[in-house]
């Protein structure tokens, strides 16, 4: 078990359900065990084995990580400091763009989409700082599957959801609930915020400097739920999604296994030295015994059997079985990236000894398009959300001053390891140059320009002389 893993006290669930919601999980046993998996904590990796001297032993199974490699492979690929948010409204776009960097989205939700798939599920969600009454800074928080506790749902997603965590106020820990849920009265988000002490008993946050219930004044929703773009064969109608490496359990056994007995085959096959009684020291002049000089156990006392002919040395030295555990360990990887969506040859290791990148795979590896594109779309609801939120209420909280009609959220992503950036420019380049597209369209696909900034930098003809 990681150190200090977080889990949601019972205290907390009971509050929920006072609060007249439904809090049973039917995924809960399965976010443990997918996550026990990515920390490399699971039982397998403990191994017990009787010693020469007949103690019972435990050791830890040598591990490359493989769940967490798939993890953050996914999260590398879907989103980077080139993948382009935007909105059509001018200045909305400029205070978005400047917010995205200021907050550090880019890092922060890469680890937030990494642990989203290892537990099949995460959150974005909003956070408010508030002094006299106005609004100060926001903050987007990032949440994985075991701080979440979907409230409203159905098939288009969750619309009310509940996050816990811990906190420190003046030095003394809490576990903090906070309910993001429509208010039918007020026809706006609400964030209702509970504390719980140390001891599971009920704090009075406004007397610890947190407002209870703090009305965002919109309609959009204040969170983004995190999935891989897979259906949950779990739990069947589960607002929860399904861990990204749920089909790849025995490839990971598979791995770790091969890259243990790597481990166990050279240490098994180093060389070791016997030597002959004649050689050693048994005994002082006053009888004590003089331990044999050795280096970790390389150096050892030959027994022999009666009529055996003596040698003085003998160096025991045995071929190491490299090149058949290097094909399993392939086959292992082959079957990892085929289960976890990149394709048989994405993980495999080439003949110099290393992996192979993306880009030497990808040429002729439809099947990482077809899912890269599948997880995006899934990623890419959660980022629309968050930043609708964000925006939505950045300016209706007058904590920023742009038009509350900012447009839709665009969103693109980066898929220059995916595909042939250049190839594509050059062929809409052409088809420009041929009067079949107009030039502007070029800037909204290549440079995240909305439409309305591509035709104003560059006009609306078809073809624009000098382009």
């Amino acid at each position: 078990m990681a150190q200090d893993e977080f889990a949601i006290p019972s205290t907390v669930l009971d509050k929920l359900k006072k609060l007249g919601y439904e809090v049973s999980n039917s995924m809960a046993s399965h976010i443990q065990q997918w996550y026990s998996w990515y920390t490399g904590d699971h039982e397998f990796y403990k191994v017990f084995y009787i010693s020469a001297g007949r103690n019972k032993k435990e050791r830890r199974r040598y591990s490359l990580r493989p769940a967490r490699k798939v993890c953050k492979e996914w999260a590398s690929l879907i989103l980077n400091e080139d993948t382009e948010i935007s909105v059509e409204n001018k200045s909305a776009n400029e205070w978005l763009q400047e917010y995205l960097d200021e907050a550090g989205f880019w890092f922060r939700g890469q680890m937030t989409i990494e642990k989203a798939f290892a537990m099949g599920t995460g959150a974005w969600a909003l956070w408010f700082n508030v002094k006299d009454d106005a609004v100060v800074d926001i903050k987007i928080r990032r949440y994985d599957a075991r701080m979440i506790v979907p409230l409203s749902w159905d098939e288009d997603g969750v619309s009310e959801c509940a996050f816990v965590t811990r906190v420190s106020i003046k030095g003394e820990l809490y576990t903090q609930l906070q309910i993001h849920a429509f208010n039918g009265a007020t026809a706006s988000y609400h964030i209702n915020t509970h504390l719980f002490d140390k001891d599971g008993k009920e704090a009075t946050s406004e007397d610890l400097g947190i407002l209870f219930d703090f009305d965002t004044k919109q309609e959009e929703k204040t969170f983004g739920i995190v999935k891989p773009g897979l259906d949950n064969v779990v739990a069947d109608l589960s607002p929860y999604g399904i861990s990204v490496f749920y089909d790849a359990i025995d490839a990971i056994r598979a791995i770790d296994l091969t890259w243990d007995s790597i481990f166990q085959e050279i240490d098994l096959t180093r060389v070791r030295v016997f030597l002959s009684d004649d050689m050693i020291d048994l005994k002082t002049e006053d009888g004590k015994m003089i331990p044999v000089a050795d280096v970790e156990d390389q150096i050892y006392r030959m027994i022999y059997k009666d009529g055996d002919g003596g040698k003085a040395i003998d160096v025991f030295s045995p071929n190491i079985r490299i090149e058949p555990l290097k094909d399993a360990l392939n086959i292992a990887f082959s079957q990892l990236g085929d289960n976890c969506g990149f394709g048989e040859q994405y993980f495999q290791i080439d003949k110099s000894g290393g992996m192979k990148t993306a880009t030497e795979v990808v040429s002729d590896n439809s099947t990482l398009m077809r899912n890269v594109r599948k997880h995006e779309n899934s990623v890419g609801d959660a980022i629309k959300d968050i930043i609708t939120g964000l925006l939505s209420c950045a300016s209706a909280l007058g904590f920023a001053s742009f038009d509350r009609k900012f447009g839709a959220v665009n969103i693109k992503f980066d898929d220059s390891v995916i595909v042939d950036t250049q190839t594509e420019k050059q062929t809409m380049l052409n088809e420009i140059a041929a009067g079949v597209l107009p030039a502007w369209m070029f800037l909204t696909t290549f440079y995240g320009k909305t439409d309305e900034e591509a035709k104003e930098m560059i006009g609306t003809a078809p073809t624009d002389e000098g382009f």
